[in-house]
């Protein structure tokens, strides 16, 4: 649903993240809010789940944009540190010619612009397997 502003927007993934928390679905989150302007910011953090595996995020938010996304990370990881999968649209050297994308162990693979709570869900889908 599209939000008037960056503080909308923040407060919302907010909410959705302190639920994730409540259900007891996830066991911390550090959690950082950069409001830039009324439309832009900046979220970042790391959502700590019960086996040790840590989300650490960050998107660069721009509200007045079609796809306010404009810039985002999402990199999962298991409690030896060791790259379960990651999803960016970083640029790479050597370039890939793939954006956005999403890392799984040794190989790339294009993908659509994720949301924060569409990657949760599928970190806590491979949870239960």
């Amino acid at each position: 649903m599209p939000v008037a502003s960056f503080h909308e927007y923040a407060r919302n993934l907010s909410d959705d993240l302190h639920e994730t928390l409540r259900s007891g679905q996830a066991k911390t989150l550090a959690l950082e809010v950069d409001q830039r302007s009324v439309t832009r910011g900046q979220i970042s953090g790391l959502l700590t789940f019960e086996d040790h595996s840590e989300l650490h995020f960050r998107e660069f938010i721009d509200v007045s944009q079609p796809e306010p996304k404009l810039a985002f990370a999402y990199h999962y990881q298991g409690a030896e540190r060791e790259l379960i999968f990651r999803y960016d649209d970083a640029a790479h050297r050597p370039t890939l010619v793939m954006y956005p994308h999403k890392h799984i162990e040794a190989a790339v693979a294009e993908c659509r612009v994720p949301t924060l709570m569409d990657v949760i869900d599928e970190i806590l889908k491979r949870r239960e397997l």
